[in-house]
C-alpha cells in the first residue's frame, strides 16, 4: 500500500481508534466497580470480563500499531507551536505504551495471584484476600489514572483542534471521504 498523505485515515484504522476508545473506556469502569467489589464469588464474573477486554484491547492495539506502520495517513496535525506539536507527538505514543504496559501488569496480576485458572479454569479457588498484595497490582492501579489523564489531554487536545483552530481535525479519524 502507498504511504503517500491523505486527508484522513483509512478506515480500518478509524475502526481500530474507536473500537479502543469503547474497550478502554468499558475496562475501565468496570475495573473502578469491581474495586468496591469484596473478594469473593460474585467477584469472579466481572474479572473474566476485565480480563477478556484487556486482551481484547492488546489484540486490536497490536492490529492498529501495524496498521498505523503500513498504511497511508494524513500529514501530522500542526497547532502552529513546536511545543504543542511535539508534546501531541508524545502523548500518542505514550497512550500505545500505557494501554500496553496496564495489560502487561494485569496480566502479571493474573499470573501472580492465579486468577487464570479461578477465573477460567474452574479450580474453584478463592480469589485473593488482597489484590494489594501483589507489586503488579499497585502498577495497574498507578498506570489506569495516568492511562486516563493521557486520554484526557489526547480528548482535550483533538477539541482544541476541531473548536478553537477550527481545522476539522476529527473529520480525519471518522468515515467518509
Amino acid at each position: 500500500m502507498s504511504k503517500t498523505p491523505s486527508a484522513r485515515y483509512h478506515p480500518l484504522q478509524v475502526s481500530f481508534h474507536w473500537l479502543v476508545v469503547v474497550l478502554l473506556f468499558a475496562a475501565f469502569i468496570l475495573g473502578k466497580y469491581m474495586s468496591g467489589l469484596p473478594n469473593d464469588a460474585a467477584k469472579i464474573a466481572p474479572i473474566g470480563i476485565h480480563m477478556i477486554l484487556g486482551f481484547v484491547t492488546l489484540f486490536v492495539m497490536i492490529a492498529r500499531f501495524v496498521a498505523r506502520l503500513r498504511l497511508p495517513k494524513p500529514a501530522s496535525a500542526t497547532t502552529g507551536n513546536v511545543f504543542f506539536d511535539q508534546i501531541g507527538k508524545i502523548v500518542h505514543y505514550a497512550l500505545y505504551a500505557f494501554v500496553f504496559l496496564m495489560v502487561m501488569s494485569g496480566m502479571a496480576l493474573s499470573l501472580q495471584s492465579g486468577l487464570t485458572s479461578i477465573v477460567f479454569g474452574g479450580s474453584g479457588a478463592s480469589l485473593p484476600a488482597d489484590f494489594f498484595a501483589f507489586t503488579s497490582r499497585m502498577l495497574h492501579g498507578f498506570i489506569a489514572p495516568a492511562l486516563l489523564l493521557l486520554v484526557v489531554l489526547h480528548v482535550g487536545a483533538a477539541l482544541y483542534h476541531q473548536f478553537l483552530l477550527k481545522d476539522n481535525l476529527l473529520a480525519r479519524m471518522w468515515y467518509g471521504k
